[in-house]
């Protein structure tokens, strides 16, 4: 299975959705934190609780009376909006004010009351000296009643409550106290007090509008004397009896005029216009004939008819007779006649036109004269009637409000003495039997609710914050490399190393199963040669990187034959734990050529494994395993054996665990569960990054496999045939032909 597969199974496990177990399993794993944190943080809030003293709550309800009938008119002079939909919100910052708490304590002598004698004690103490110099001047000082009595008010604004009713007139009055009497009366005598005092404020105002309209009452009457006198002053002084006919009579003269000189300058212009063209044609009788107002003339009319006859006869005498004819000259004469009687008409008519003229003229004159001399008189009337106007509207404003406020005055001294409260007690508050606060069983469940979410928080933020290498999720998404194996944790001894053949412990078969499953895991990743040679490796000491290695060869000996070489030339361990006698020849010997391959090899008889120990040590490690002979001996071992696993230093405190890489097909990473840091391991897997050699797998080592931690549902059935695997495990040997076969095909 390669990383991919890995990690496309995570993302269709995210797919479906978060592992309630996984985070049970974190719960459990630090339930005992968790039961400590929630039992300690529950108790302190008991004692506290516990040591609290009780508090009651008195509530009374006052109702405003907004629909009262307000029998003194004067009122509207100074309402306070008792109709509008804020007076309620009003009213209720009213009763929270300090000047009313200052009337209730004084009104119940509060001020030197136990009830707020320690709160008083305990805000006065002073230590280290934080209060301010004017403020110890002023407790040392006149000022103490004033201070104590601003701290009294405070402290009893703290405890009490305004709260309207919705959609109603009613307003609950609460006040919190230690004991009950005292709240139900502080509640009873805020409404007291609020209610006395509102109709204080409301009488005093009354007096206060009374005496205004008193005053305002005589200057108005001052007012209205003085406009009425100069009215009657202006009228006997004009001689004015009826304004309103005299401006009439003017305007109706002025319009007559008017009208008489628009029709005389209409005839003028008629006139004008005939007297210019007779004037232009002055001297040219016959001209002056022509025109149409002269035309128009009866005489002239005539007098063309006769000189036309007169023209007709001599024209046809003409034709008959000679110019000496006496009918031809008397027909001549009598033409001659009435053209001068023609010309004396027209002088005669252009005279009287002249004459018309010059009337018409003076006419206009005189009338436009008449005109001005009207408008003039008819300009004085206005002005006259404009001022009486002024002086009569002057007159009447100040009647009516002298009338206005002599109605109120005479409403308000009649009466007085009825007085509406604003409010009434519509609820008096009674002393409570049962304490308000505290609730001690809902205080210690909500500290126990509280506690516990808080234990359960800080366990995941414990565990989101630790930096081991805790599960596969970790091995694939932070490391980025397959998990081979998971070994459990073995008890033991503090300080001690794992007992060499625990593998084959019968009482640890957990342990057995899962070394197995890597040795499954080892044959099956590489099938071929390519993984005969196998380097353990681990980023520190402690993490059992020996004991991995030893246990793997314990496995894989039971199917293969193996050789188990300790690299680890600086502090080599596997001699020591396979008892392999002192001065034996090892890698160290074998690679310098001191020895023979079958004199540095040792065979345990009980596991069939071979192994070749460190040898003996020598300054520079590293000089002997970069030294062809260390690739050498390899190449020659792995021709004989099925499987060679080679144990080797830290990657993060010596560099030998890199150049025995180069000679390894297969690394295997061994990490202590939940103990390395995970970003040294991924330094450490980087390490062998860069010099080309990856990664196998990890094996987590130390794995707690409890019941309640990640890892107990893969071990709850590695009790399966236990019974006759111990059987097994006491009557033959673990190399057994029998048990090789048996494992060889499991491993299949």
């Amino acid at each position: 299975m390669s990383n991919n597969t890995h990690f496309d199974s995570d993302e269709a496990a995210d797919e479906q959705g978060p592992d309630l177990r996984k985070y049970l399993q974190i719960v459990l794993a630090r339930k005992w934190l968790i039961v400590g944190l929630t039992a300690a943080i529950t108790a302190l809030v008991a004692i506290i609780v516990l040591d609290m003293s009780s508090r009651y709550k008195a509530t009374a309800t006052l109702m405003f009376e907004l629909d009262s009938a307000n029998l003194v008119s004067v009122e509207k002079l100074y309402d306070v909006g008792s109709q509008q939909r804020d007076y309620i919100l009003t009213q209720t910052e009213l009763l929270q004010s300090r000047e009313l708490a200052e009337r209730v304590i004084r009104k119940l002598d509060l001020l030197d009351n136990p009830e707020f004698e320690g709160q008083l004690q305990s805000e006065s103490f002073d230590p280290l000296g934080f209060l301010s110099f004017s403020d110890r001047e002023a407790s040392a000082g006149g000022h103490v009643d004033r201070t104590r009595m601003d701290k009294v008010v405070t402290l009893f604004l703290k405890r009490l409550t305004i709260e309207p009713k919705r959609y109603t007139h009613l307003v609950d009055i609460t006040f919190e106290a230690h004991s009950p009497s005292l709240a139900a009366q502080v509640a009873n005598t805020v409404v007291a007090e609020y209610i006395a005092s509102q109709e204080e404020a409301k009488s005093q105002f009354t007096n206060r509008a009374s005496s205004w309209l008193q005053e305002r009452l005589e200057t108005l009457r001052g007012k209205l004397e003085q406009s009425e006198a100069d009215l009657h002053a202006f009228r006997e002084a004009e001689d004015l009896v009826d304004v309103s006919g005299v401006n009439s009579l003017a305007e109706q003269e002025l319009n007559e005029m008017t009208a008489q000189l628009q029709d005389m300058r209409r005839q003028l212009k008629q006139i004008s216009s005939v007297y210019e063209q007779m004037h232009d044609l002055e001297g040219n009788e016959l001209a002056l004939a022509n025109l149409p107002e002269v035309l128009s003339n009866p005489m002239i009319q005539e007098i063309k008819r006769n000189e036309a006859e007169a023209s007709r006869n001599v024209a046809e005498l003409s034709r008959r007779y000679g110019p000496k004819h006496p009918d031809m000259i008397a027909a001549n004469n009598k033409l001659a006649m009435v053209r001068e009687q023609l010309r004396t008409e027209v002088r005669n008519l252009s005279a009287a036109i002249e004459s018309q003229y010059v009337t018409a003229l003076t006419r206009v004159s005189a009338q436009e004269l008449d005109v001005k001399r009207a408008k003039e008189n008819y300009q004085e009337v206005s002005r006259k009637k404009f001022r009486y106007d002024e002086l009569l509207r002057e007159t009447e404003v100040n009647r009516k409000l002298f009338n206005t406020f002599l109605t109120r005055v005479n409403e308000t001294r009649e009466t007085t003495g009825f007085e509406t409260a604003p409010a009434r007690l519509a609820d008096p508050a009674v002393a409570p039997e049962r304490p308000a606060s505290p609730n001690r069983k809902l205080a210690v469940a909500a500290a126990f609710a509280i506690a516990l979410m808080f234990s359960v928080a800080l366990t995941f933020v414990l565990d989101f914050l630790h930096e081991g290498v805790r599960s596969p999720e970790d091995v694939e998404m932070y490391l980025h490399q397959r998990l081979m194996g998971v070994l459990p944790d073995v008890s033991k001894a503090s300080g001690e190393r794992l007992p060499l053949r625990t593998f084959y412990d019968p009482e640890q078969f957990t342990f057995s199963e899962s070394v197995r499953t890597l040795r499954t895991g080892v044959v099956l990743s590489r099938p071929s040669e390519t993984g005969r040679v196998i380097a353990v490796a681990s980023s520190v000491p402690g993490e059992g990187k020996t004991t991995v290695a030893q246990s793997l060869a314990f496995a894989l000996a039971q199917v293969e034959k193996v050789l188990l070489i300790d690299a680890d030339l600086r502090k080599p361990v596997i001699g020591m734990d396979f008892a392999v006698p002192e001065g034996h020849p090892g890698l160290a010997e074998l690679v310098e050529g001191s020895s023979a391959i079958d004199e540095c090899i040792f065979r345990d008889e009980k596991s069939g494994v071979h192994l070749v120990p460190a040898g003996v040590q020598c300054e520079d490690p590293q000089k002997q395993l970069v030294s062809p002979q260390f690739g050498e001996m390899i190449k020659v071992l792995a021709r004989s054996y099925d499987r060679i696993i080679i144990d080797t230093p830290p990657v993060q405190a010596v560099s030998d665990a890199l150049i025995i890489a180069r000679q390894a097909n297969s690394i295997l990473y061994v990490v202590k569960y939940d103990d390395t840091n995970k970003r040294l391991v991924s330094k450490g897997i980087d390490r062998f990054r860069q010099v080309g050699a990856e990664i196998d797998g990890v094996v987590l080592n130390h794995v707690d496999t409890s019941r309640n931690s990640a890892y107990a549902d893969e071990y709850q059935g590695y009790g399966y045939g236990r019974e006759e695997r111990s059987r097994k495990a006491a009557s033959a040997e673990p190399a057994g032909a029998e048990l090789q076969k048996l494992d060889s095909e499991k491993a299949v």
